[in-house]
């Protein structure tokens, strides 16, 4: 609630608190911006996608949105392999993915709480972490199979890379915007 040290920060995804100069510090920083970098790359490339034109293979007469698609998509791919180890190193990973510990309790608590009008707390694994979680599988899923596009062009495969890419960039945004109502709700939670 509103009781949190002056010195927290939530660095994103498995963010481990405080910022202050532990042994962590240098890590959380690079975390922050990768995220940062990432947001950035991840809205352009979903805000100027409708001008991509690409099925089975780039094509010729490609124009300059094909290209800044697929050159920073690679960079997206290049940065959200080392954001995803850096979120989920060190045990983060049970806060993302509780389920995959066999802890489901915080979720559930969050879940119902949520049902009776109760915001869900951002931290402790609960709903917060696991919408984080997913955006980040989410992440992976649509950097991946757009690589997976690209190695694959020119073949009948690469239709099926680009089906997974276009349902997973669609997941990405709805997980995206409910993130934001999130974080917006974790924000309140602080006034």
């Amino acid at each position: 609630m509103g009781s949190e040290p002056a010195n927290v920060v939530d660095s994103g995804p498995g963010s481990s608190g405080p910022t202050g100069g532990g042994p962590d510090a240098g890590c959380e920083t690079r975390q922050n911006r990768l995220h940062v970098v990432i947001v950035l790359l991840c809205a352009w490339l979903c805000f100027t996608s409708p001008w991509v034109a690409m099925l089975r293979r780039i094509p010729d007469r490609a124009g300059f949105f094909d290209y800044a698609h697929v050159v920073l998509g690679v960079l997206c791919l290049l940065l959200a392999l080392p954001y995803a180890h850096a979120c989920t190193r060190a045990g983060r990973w049970r806060t993302l993915y509780p389920w995959l510990a066999g802890e489901a309790r915080p979720l559930a608590r969050d879940l119902t709480g949520l049902c009776r009008g109760r915001l869900p707390v951002a931290e402790g694994g609960g709903l917060h972490a696991v919408i984080e979680g997913l955006l980040l599988a989410a992440l992976l899923v649509v950097a991946i199979s757009g690589a997976g596009w690209l190695l694959a062009q020119g073949t009948s495969a690469s239709l099926d890379w680009r089906g997974v890419h276009v349902v997973g960039a669609r997941v990405l945004i709805g997980l995206v915007l409910t993130h934001v109502v999130a974080v917006a709700t974790h924000l309140f939670e602080l006034t």
